[in-house]
């Protein structure tokens, strides 16, 4: 099957080094995650996909999305602006109208519902429908600023905590200044300067490791763990600090390379834990995945800007190589339907599936940021949007 995109795609060279993808291996790649979509949508029909242990099709699912709605919409948003196809448009759209009732959740979570659920859909496609929800969701976190915590807290719903009233949490860190930013209002713009101002104080330490989250004492933000030591809070750290270098230069910029250069030096391998210095503790490939999205974002803001997009692109070959993406190069005799349903699965996201249970699971946000990372390196969508 040649897909609109692959043949866009035909002409670009091949890299040299033969342990980097080529564009036609990721182009295959994303063949083979669309596939997987198809056979996750055959299981899930009307509720919302979250969380699949391993590579196994026994799906978690949710009626109203809980917070990784977006993300399935994003899936078929991003498909829709690969393949061209108004089936896979109209898929996204009825998925992001399905989101609405998430608007007036209390919930921080609600700017990573409606940026990647809703807004992308304006962004890539210009439905007027995903405005529409882009605006009413904008106005909805525009309401739960606070000018005492100068920031808009996370919230008690949708994992939020008690306490969320009062705490910051990094994992929606990018979409809030993505969605807020995506308007034209100043008051709006003043907000995602000043929540990004407060996630630096609270957050941010000299060396570029970031605390996941944070809450307010009365006299100031106090860290609730060791910085840098959540993998996917680091990148989640690194993907917001490349949306605000984008948006107003300095000294995001400063702090997002130097964020990059700690998960470095902290990280050297492709496959980083899911927490440092655990003696058990799985791999979180997610993370490297999301980590690699902020590189390529960098890459575009820096002189030395292909050094990092290098260094994005070995993460994802490596990844796409791994025991956690499936069918990769695999013959594995199976029938179309078994093929369909086996392979394209992306299973490393590391998830609490229970109240003191972490696990590998496939995951709409894995899955989307893959499908992106690559989609991204092929050039077809800026990473900017990711």
């Amino acid at each position: 099957m040649t897909l609109p995109f692959q043949e866009r795609f035909m002409s670009i060279p091949h890299n040299a080094a033969d342990q980097l993808l080529s564009s036609k291996e990721m182009i295959d790649a994303l063949e083979l995650m669309f596939r997987r979509m198809d056979a996750i949508n055959a299981i899930c029909t009307t509720d919302f996909p979250l969380y699949s242990s391993k590579n196994t099709n026994a799906w978690t699912v949710s009626s109203s999305g809980s917070w990784m709605g977006g993300f399935w919409g994003a899936c078929w948003w991003l498909r829709a602006k690969l393949t061209e196809s108004a089936s896979d448009q109209q898929n996204a759209a009825d998925i992001c109208q399905r989101l609405a009732g998430k608007i007036p959740v209390d919930s921080g979570y609600r700017s990573l519902i409606f940026w990647y659920g809703a807004a992308l859909g304006e962004i890539w496609f210009r439905d007027t429908q995903a405005r529409a929800l882009t605006r009413k969701s904008i106005t909805a976190l525009a309401h739960s600023f606070n000018p005492k915590l100068n920031c808009i807290p996370l919230g008690a719903a949708m994992g939020g905590v008690s306490t969320g009233h009062q705490s910051i949490a990094i994992d929606n860190f990018a979409a809030l200044l993505q969605l807020l930013t995506s308007g034209e209002q100043n008051l709006h713009y003043y907000m995602a300067q000043h929540h990004a101002e407060t996630m630096l104080t609270a957050c941010r330490r000299h060396n570029g490791a970031f605390h996941a989250s944070a809450y307010f004492d009365g006299r100031g933000f106090q860290p609730d763990d060791q910085a840098g030591l959540w993998s996917r809070g680091q990148s989640w750290a690194m993907l917001g600090l490349t949306r605000a270098a984008a948006l107003w230069g300095e000294p995001y910029l400063t702090h997002a390379k130097t964020a990059c250069e700690y998960w470095q030096h902290s990280r050297p391998g492709p496959l980083p834990p899911n927490r440092l210095g655990q003696l058990v503790s799985c791999d979180d490939p997610s993370a490297a995945v999301i980590a690699s999205i902020a590189m390529l974002s960098l890459a575009r803001l820096l002189p030395e800007g292909e050094y990092w997009r290098a260094y994005a692109h070995r993460q994802i070959s490596v990844i796409i190589r791994s025991q956690y993406f499936i069918g990769f190069k695999q013959d594995t005799g199976c029938s179309e339907n078994q093929k369909n349903s086996s392979t394209g699965v992306f299973w490393g996201c590391c998830y609490k599936t229970g109240q003191n249970e972490e696990e590998l699971v496939e995951s709409m946000w894995g899955n989307f940021f893959l499908m992106a990372a690559l989609a991204a390196l092929t050039g077809f969508i800026e990473p900017g949007h990711c």
